[in-house]
């Protein structure tokens, strides 16, 4: 979609207007699975529209309504703009341009990041409207499919008992270092569609598990170290709870399009032999 006066509106603010009374140049900004990601400049501003033109169905009026909120409360996300449809129906975000993602990452970018995560879920949820806390069920909504893959399912299930999963932070769902943008310095995080209440050690672990996978063991081993020296974890607990991350990308792995570099089979691997969570029967060959 390259035209922005085309977009059906639900809700939106003055700056929506004023981006349309001038000229636009558009260009296309990398996406994941889920949607399409456009860029409007005008010559004083920029904005991105994220259309979610394939499989998923978000509740955007909700993503609109929770960036204001978190925005409101000093969380590092993106101003929304408004929210409504293209003419086929397709679901659109207008948001803020923030940046880009880090396109090299050092020591500190993954202690600043464990930084961001932190202040996320050190957030009070009282704080936040009823209708901003969504509540899943955890291994259907992370999980899907599952009961067509046993042998993950196997390992799966007594590893959330045991770990007592709770219900009671604001966790983002998918933290990963694509979905923190960077803009001189000021990071923000983006791509708030899988939020909810949840337990904070997941969405810990989800994110050090993706970093050591695709960046290396030694900066997930500065992210974690940084969030856990400002939380009060136990670190043995998020080792089980990285298993449990690392079998959802297992699951992925088998039913959809992860991305994969040269090392991150051996990786994965690595973290499969490496933890006593895990049984070897996993590795990947």
């Amino acid at each position: 979609m390259e035209r922005l006066d085309e977009v059906i509106w639900v809700e939106k603010t003055s700056f929506v207007d004023e981006l349309l009374g001038q000229e636009l140049t558009v260009s296309s900004i990398p996406a994941g699975l889920e949607a399409d990601v456009m860029k409007f400049c005008s010559r004083t501003d920029c904005a991105v529209l994220k259309i979610w033109n394939k499989t998923s169905n978000p509740d955007v009026h909700f993503q609109h309504g929770l960036l204001a909120a978190l925005r409101h409360r000093g969380i590092s996300v993106s101003t929304s703009h408004g929210w409504g449809y293209t003419p086929s129906r397709h679901k659109v975000l207008l948001t803020s341009y923030d940046g880009c993602p880090p396109s090299t990452i050092t020591t500190q970018h993954a202690k600043d990041f464990a930084d961001l995560l932190l202040g996320l879920h050190q957030l009070s949820v009282r704080e936040l409207e009823p209708a901003l806390l969504k509540t899943y069920d955890f291994i259907p909504y992370f999980y899907p499919g599952i009961e067509e893959h046993q042998d993950i399912r196997a390992e799966l299930l007594p590893l959330v008992k045991i770990s007592e999963l709770k219900q009671n932070k604001l966790i983002h769902g998918d933290f990963n270092l694509g979905n923190i943008l960077d803009n001189q310095g000021k990071y923000t995080i983006i791509d708030w569609t899988n939020a909810q209440l949840g337990d904070a050690r997941y969405d810990l672990a989800w994110s050090s598990f993706l970093i050591h996978i695709y960046n290396g063991e030694m900066l997930a081993s500065a992210f974690r170290n940084a969030y856990l020296s400002g939380s009060e974890f136990d670190t043995e607990k998020i080792r089980r709870f990285e298993a449990i991350a690392c079998l959802r990308w297992l699951l992925l792995l088998r039913t959809a399009d992860v991305p994969r570099t040269e090392t991150t089979i051996q990786r994965v691997n690595d973290i499969i032999i490496g933890n006593k969570y895990l049984n070897t029967t996993l590795v990947l060959v």
